[in-house]
C-alpha cells in the first residue's frame, strides 16, 4: 500500500523508495512488478516499464488489470499494434473494465482506425473516460459540435476530479492556452493525471510550446529532474 499511496499522492521519490523496499522482500511478485511498471511510465522510463508490465501479464495471465497497464505502457512508447493487443486482452477476462476501452479507443485513433476509436469510447463504461475519449474521437472526427457537447460536460461533471483529462482534451484540439489553464488546475487539485503528464500522448501538440518545460519544471517532472530520481528496477529472471 506504501508506494501506491505515494504514486497517488504523485511523490515520486517516496514512491520509488518504497517500491525499491517492496521489490527488495518480494522481487518476483506480479503485482509489486505492476506498480513498478507503472512508477517507470511517470518516470519516463517507457522500455522499462514494458518490459516490466510484460512480465506481469506472463506470470499473472488472468489479471486483466496487468493487461492494461502493459496496453498503457505500449501505448506511451508509441508501440499501438501491442498495445491494441494488450487492451484486447485486458477486454476478453474483464469486458466491464475501467479504461480498458478508453485505452483502446485512443491507441485505434493514433493508429489511424477512427470509426473503431468511437465504438471503443461509446462502450467505455466508466464517464469521465467515456465523455474525455468522446470529446478527442468527435474532433479528430471533425465533429466540433458533438466533441464540444462531451468537453462541456466532462467540465460541467467532473471538472475537479477530471482536470488531467480536460487538459488533454484542449492540447489534443490544439488550443493551447486552455490546455495550459487546466494542466494548472490539475496540480492545484491534487490530480492523479499529473503523475502522467511527460509521457502522455494527447499532450503532444505542447511538447514545443515555451511554456511547457517550464511548466514541468515547475511540477519536478522535466526530463532532468525524473532522470535524478533513483530507481533501478530490474525485470526477474
Amino acid at each position: 500500500m506504501g508506494a501506491d499511496a505515494h504514486c497517488r499522492d504523485d511523490d515520486l521519490t517516496a514512491a520509488a523508495r518504497h517500491l525499491e523496499h517492496a521489490l527488495a522482500l518480494e522481487p518476483a511478485n506480479p503485482d509489486v512488478i505492476g506498480m513498478a511498471s507503472y512508477l517507470s511510465v511517470a518516470l519516463g522510463r517507457l522500455s522499462t516499464a514494458i518490459d516490466l508490465a510484460e512480465y506481469s501479464t506472463a506470470h499473472d495471465p488472468v489479471n486483466p488489470l496487468t493487461y492494461d497497464a502493459a496496453g498503457d505502457a505500449n501505448f506511451r512508447a508509441g508501440r499501438l499494434d501491442e498495445a491494441i493487443a494488450r487492451y484486447r486482452a485486458a477486454l476478453s477476462l474483464r469486458p466491464d473494465g475501467i479504461h480498458t476501452q478508453y485505452g483502446l479507443g485512443v491507441a485505434l485513433l493514433f493508429k489511424g482506425d477512427q470509426a473503431g476509436a468511437l465504438t471503443a469510447m461509446q462502450a467505455e463504461p466508466d464517464e469521465g473516460w467515456r465523455l474525455t475519449g468522446l470529446a478527442v474521437v468527435y474532433h479528430a472526427l471533425g465533429k466540433k459540435a458533438e466533441s464540444d457537447a462531451a468537453l462541456a460536460e466532462l467540465i460541467e461533471r467532473h471538472q475537479k476530479s477530471w482536470s488531467s483529462s480536460i487538459a488533454w482534451v484542449f492540447a489534443y484540439r490544439r488550443e493551447a492556452d486552455a490546455a495550459f489553464e487546466w494542466l494548472d488546475k490539475a496540480v492545484a487539485n491534487h490530480d492523479t493525471g499529473v503523475m502522467s503528464f511527460p509521457t502522455e500522448p494527447l499532450l503532444a501538440s505542447l511538447h514545443n510550446d515555451p511554456r511547457w518545460l517550464p511548466f514541468l519544471r515547475k511540477i519536478g517532472k522535466a526530463p532532468e529532474q525524473l532522470a535524478a530520481i533513483k530507481f533501478d528496477v530490474k525485470v526477474p529472471q
